[in-house]
């Protein structure tokens, strides 16, 4: 399958992908550049679980990489309990925490 698009990361990033696996409503992945995305959703008996994967080589990304998904994540919880996602401004502070959290494992 060859689609795109081109979501923003509320920074002022944008990014470009290729849609690699498309099954609605379970699963969702693409490439972007070399990167790996997959998202896949599985009912529960409380709920649903999401099952997110995003595999890069470059480690030194990891905690800019954890911290812009922990924003993407936090503002799509607030769409599913249907209030307006806002992007506070605590991307410095998330990529301290996941520095600090990758360098002690």
């Amino acid at each position: 399958m060859e689609a795109r698009q081109d979501p923003t990361d509320g920074e002022g990033t944008k990014y470009e992908g290729v849609i690699t696996a498309f099954q609605p409503p379970v699963v969702f992945a693409f490439r972007e550049v070399d990167d790996l995305l997959r998202i896949e959703l599985q009912n529960t008996s409380d709920g649903c679980r999401m099952t997110f994967e995003h595999t890069f080589d470059d480690w030194s990304w990891a905690s800019a990489t954890a911290a812009g998904w922990h924003r993407c994540l936090d503002a799509l919880g607030m769409m599913v309990n249907k209030l307006p996602p806002e992007w506070p401004d605590n991307g410095t502070e998330l990529r301290e925490f996941y520095r600090e959290a990758f360098d002690s494992n």
